[in-house]
């Protein structure tokens, strides 16, 4: 921690904020700190792009071109829509993007800074939670329009979540049968459900209505500040191409009441089509986050008790419902 907090005031001198005070955040795929300028008080957000030991190279997305697409998604975002959004902080070379030489390794770690959103991450205990739900549906269709109609998307370099990442995930998921993880049936259930979710993937390929673009494929409550009325979207770390029910799949399984998701569902719906026969996907794509995240922490040692605890409940009450066509997004 120290080295990097190091580094971490050693890069800030590429920029113009004035007797910069850190606050660390957190270390995972990033290293992450508040910044505060010590004469002027503005707020931001540094991030090293280095992972914490240990920690998936599968989800980082580290390249200098990788976190140029970020930012330009995010800038675009901001520039052509209402939706608050953080701004990325030129430094002193008019570059959004600094490099520092880890002097232990040698090796360049790139590092970005964003400007600050007030607010309180989304909280279910909030007595204004349905309007906040509601809020984050709306959000996210007005998201997604943005995405449908953002041609220079549609070549940036990002992660591309389709087919392919399933095979690989399924793939990788098959070695925690010798982990001791998961037994065989469960596995072979996880494979059947692969397929649904290929079968269905090929559903949405076939609309002549736009079904994919860039989606932001980490929404969740820590990724939602709320501030008065508005729900402010951040961390884009894993933002790429993909189908947009996939981010709808992914805030379903941090949702903890139906009540929660009919509110958001009812945002979305204000903004764009969203038909009760297409719940189906959304289940298909709340299924792959859960899969994407058992490949992701497969050798994480804190992760044991959840794969032995919960691979049997979420083959038997998510995957094979999917499979039969039997709807489960009102028990998630």
């Amino acid at each position: 921690m120290q080295k990097l907090e190091y580094l971490a005031r050693d890069v800030l001198k590429q920029y113009s904020i004035s007797d910069p005070r850190l606050t660390h955040i957190r270390h995972n795929e990033n290293y992450t700190c508040k910044v505060t300028d010590g004469i002027t008080s503005e707020e931001y957000v540094l991030r090293l792009h280095t992972p914490i030991e240990g920690f998936s190279q599968k989800t980082t997305q580290h390249t200098y071109y990788n976190l140029y697409s970020e930012l330009t998604f995010i800038k675009a975002i901001g520039e052509n829509t209402d939706i608050p959004m953080q701004k990325p902080v030129i430094n002193k070379n008019d570059s959004f993007i600094s490099e520092i030489i880890d002097p232990y390794s040698n090796k360049i770690i790139y590092a970005t800074i964003l400007t600050w959103i007030k607010g309180e991450t989304m909280s279910y205990e909030n007595p204004n939670w349905k309007q906040q739900a509601y809020q984050i549906g709306f959000m996210i269709a007005k998201l997604h329009d943005f995405s449908s109609n953002w041609d220079e998307g549609r070549t940036l370099e990002r992660h591309k979540y389709d087919t392919s990442k399933v095979i690989s995930a399924i793939a990788s998921i098959e070695e925690a049968v010798d982990l001791g993880l998961m037994d065989a049936d469960h596995y072979r259930i996880i494979q059947n459900g692969a397929t649904k979710i290929f079968e269905l993937m090929g559903e949405l390929d076939k609309r002549t209505v736009c079904s994919k673009g860039l989606i932001h494929a980490d929404l969740s409550r820590t990724n939602l500040i709320v501030h008065e009325d508005t729900v402010n979207p951040i961390d884009f770390g894993l933002c790429g191409h993909g189908y947009f029910y996939m981010d709808l799949g992914g805030i379903f399984a941090d949702a903890n009441s139906i009540l929660v998701r009919k509110a958001l569902l009812e945002g979305y719906r204000s903004i764009r089509k969203l038909p009760e026969s297409d719940m189906k996907y959304i289940e298909a794509f709340f299924v792959l986050g859960i899969l994407l995240c058992m490949d992701t922490h497969l050798h994480n040692p804190k992760m044991k008790e959840w794969y032995l605890r919960r691979t049997e409940p979420i083959c038997r009450d998510y995957i094979i419902p999917m499979i039969s066509d039997e709807r489960f997004y009102e028990i998630i």
